[in-house]
């Protein structure tokens, strides 16, 4: 007969701090979409805050439809649907901001869209795995250029919006690399877990568009 023991409960605690961990993480990186937004609305500008419901890193071959295509798709709420596709009809939001934070394995990240000739800026909150961003973020490195895809749940393209600085999104692909699935491998050469959680950021990147 087997007996399930106190073996068990480190491993439940484990996941549980975990989930606390990923709560106050995701609860932060609302909070500073909100400062940031406020700092904007104070100098006159329209705002508009979206905190995305669901986001992911994806590359080629990864999405339906379009071999070639790459960048973080976040998934818009549909009360922010409508008013953002018509934002993106009115501008191109040739302007943005990066602010990142890493924990855990997971980057939280809040993306201001900047549209000057219509002084306003969507803000954008969410948070992806980097175990899952190799593909991405390689294929961004090498070409030179990034894309935010702003999308309904069932898909339906609200805006798209290219960027031509990488590494604002991904300043460290050795750490994406070691976070990757059989990274323990030979041919990786991944280092401990401590030395991982080392290369991750605990503090917020503030990166601009100039």
């Amino acid at each position: 007969m087997v007996e399930s023991g106190d073996e068990d409960v480190p491993n439940v605690e484990r996941i549980a701090s975990e989930a606390d961990r990923r709560r106050e993480a995701w609860g932060a990186t609302l909070d500073d979409m909100t400062a940031l937004a406020d700092e904007y609305e104070e100098e006159g500008w329209k705002t508009v805050r979206i905190a995305a419901g669901d986001t992911g890193t994806f590359g080629p071959g990864d999405a339906k439809g379009d071999d070639e295509a790459f960048g973080i798709a976040y998934v818009v709420p549909g009360d922010k649907a409508a008013e953002v596709s018509e934002l993106f009809e009115a501008s191109s939001f040739p302007e943005y901001e990066v602010y990142r934070a890493e924990n855990d394995g997971r980057v939280y990240m809040v993306t201001a869209l900047l549209a000057p000739d219509i002084e306003t800026v969507v803000f954008v909150a969410g948070a992806w795995d980097l175990r899952t961003a190799l593909n991405c973020a390689t294929t961004a490195v090498e070409r030179g250029r990034m894309y935010t895809f702003l999308q309904k749940l069932d898909g339906t393209l609200v805006g798209v919006v290219e960027h031509d600085d990488p590494e604002k999104f991904f300043p460290n692909l050795d750490a994406i690399r070691r976070y990757a699935p059989n990274a323990g491998s030979e041919e990786t050469g991944a280092e401990d877990a401590d030395d991982v959680e080392a290369d991750a950021a605990d503090d917020v990147t503030d990166e601009s568009d100039a």
